[in-house]
């Protein structure tokens, strides 16, 4: 089977849909023989799972062409040529003009539940196209059965065409090797410092300001309490977590990491204290399921997508509650709390790994595709 992909999200750093990308186009074109076109109106970095013979990649646009202009205009060119059996929309829009049988794949919704946590460029385009695309599509992803739910919510007609794949975890991310104390990775991202840790993008949506504020309450009542420590990129409308950590009566113990590579993620999973995620909504929670698999004690909001990708692997806390947080936190750093909580992660880890996922795309595909063809 010829599959093609929207790249997009491989150009430029590696964030969720990037590594959703990687490992699922990576594992059809290893594990299952398909060929794999990636597009995309940038230059992309292959990660190593798509550095494969079977894997190609188009040549960047001579012209900067706006990357939703490039879906609707140049694309539907480039699938009339090759004509791949399959298209998949990786970023959940479908060309207007798709000579091909597409999958519209949903992460998340929250450009049209949270649409002041986007930017407006984000927002129009996916909100803009999101009900044609999912009309134009065959078959639709959602990679939770919360992101179904809240799809479903808004267009009951998708059900019959909605399928729930849900994300998976690389077998890298697990806990640390024997006599690694994680001495090395304190003294680069917290001064040798125990710690808390937030992976993922610096932006509204993750709830950082009630982050911040839940470690301040913390450390006033545990003045021992750990550094904490905020790895990821910064995105956009940061200036009021700017300040925010600037003004910090702490701020020689809170640390920005900015982005790390995925084997310093992993470092700073192992040994975390605690991994905080406050964020308001997301789609499947890929940095939880990370911290999981590495074995972390985990403290997350309760957030549907949160509770099923922990599964009782984390404690949950009210979004925006950072009092609750704070007890939260208090709570996970108990000896016989967070010895419990790393053995439910233990056991939630076996259910989060890729070869499950990458079977059930294989099949989905294999299905369009045979319902798509022409009669003979």
């Amino acid at each position: 089977m010829n599959i093609a992909c929207d790249a997009r999200a491989l150009a430029g750093q590696l964030t969720g849909v990037g590594r959703w990308t990687a490992q699922v186009l990576g594992g059809l074109a290893a594990g299952y023989g398909h060929r794999v076109l990636l597009a995309s109106p940038r230059p992309v970095t292959l990660p190593p799972a798509l550095e494969l013979p079977a894997v190609r990649t188009l040549p960047p646009a001579r012209i900067a062409v706006p990357g939703t202009l490039w879906l609707h205009t140049v694309l539907p060119a480039i699938l009339e040529r090759d004509r791949p059996d399959i298209f998949i929309a990786s970023l959940a829009i479908v060309p207007r003009r798709c000579p091909v049988p597409a999958v519209a794949v949903i992460h998340d919704l929250t450009p049209r539940t949270h649409p002041r946590r986007h930017t407006l460029a984000n927002r129009f385009c996916f909100n803009a196209y999101l009900e044609e695309s999912l009309e134009r599509a065959e078959a639709v992803v959602a990679v939770s059965s919360a992101t179904a739910r809240r799809l479903i919510g808004t267009f009951g007609w998708v059900r019959p065409k909605l399928h729930v794949i849900p994300n998976g975890v690389e077998d890298r991310y697990a806990p640390p090797g024997e006599g690694d104390g994680g001495d090395a990775v304190r003294e680069r991202f917290s001064g040798g410092r125990p710690y808390l840790l937030h992976l993922g993008t610096l932006e509204p949506r993750k709830g950082l300001l009630t982050l911040v504020d839940a470690w301040e309450r913390l450390r006033l009542a545990m003045p021992d309490a750990p550094d904490l420590v905020l790895a990821g990129a910064w995105g956009w409308n940061t200036g009021p977590l700017r300040r925010r950590i600037e003004a910090s009566r702490f701020a020689p113990a809170l640390h920005v990491a900015g982005y790390v590579t995925d084997e310093d993620a992993i470092a700073l999973l192992q040994h975390a204290e605690v991994f905080a995620a406050a964020s308001e909504e997301e789609g499947f929670g890929l940095p939880l399921a990370e911290a999981i698999c590495c074995g972390a004690a985990c403290v997350a909001t309760r957030i549907p997508a949160f509770e099923e990708t922990a599964r009782g692997a984390a404690l949950h806390t009210p979004p925006g509650d950072p009092e609750a947080m704070a007890g939260a936190l208090a709570r996970a750093l108990e000896p016989d709390a967070t010895a419990g909580l790393r053995r439910r992660a233990r056991e939630r880890a076996r259910t989060l790994r890729w070869p499950p996922a990458i079977a059930a795309w294989n099949e989905l595909l294999l299905g369009v595709v045979s319902s798509s063809a022409p009669p003979r």
